[in-house]
């Protein structure tokens, strides 16, 4: 939680924060709000799509036991929804 309190000359404390991180803080009508900045997601090289395609080629089919136990769960699925 973060507290945000008046000091001398027309300062604010703001307790709660992490020294280091950046906020950004946005004027509201009943106060201001104080947020972390947004962390960035790192962007990931993927698999390429003839490796994908080669994974794909190479997956053994499903014996029809372990098919027909996946049917009756997606059955059993759709009709909890």
């Amino acid at each position: 939680m973060t507290t945000v309190a008046k000091a001398d000359k027309s300062r604010l404390t703001i307790r709660g924060l992490v020294d280091g991180n950046q906020y950004i803080v946005r004027e509201q009508p009943d106060g201001w709000f104080i947020t972390p900045e947004k962390k960035h997601r790192l962007k990931r090289a993927g698999m390429s799509a003839n490796t994908f395609a080669k994974l794909y080629r190479s997956r053994t089919p499903l014996d029809a036991d372990t098919a027909k136990e996946i049917a009756v769960n997606i059955a059993a699925t759709d009709r909890a929804k």
